[in-house]
């Protein structure tokens, strides 16, 4: 009887990330819309990071 072993990968070295991450990213950038970090205003930074975490 063969076993398979479970192997641990390391999230922060892999070049593409998850479908859900990847998702996540790229509603981010249409939220951002290639700005600069220093143009987006405070609020707007709050706004963005809590949609990330509401249920669609």
């Amino acid at each position: 009887m063969s076993r398979s072993i479970k192997k641990e990968v390391n999230l922060n070295k892999l070049k593409t990330g998850c479908s859900p991450c990847i998702s996540e990213a790229k509603k981010m950038e249409q939220k951002i819309s290639n700005r600069e970090v220093s143009e987006i205003k405070i609020e707007e930074v709050k706004v963005i990071v809590s949609s990330m975490f509401k249920k669609d």
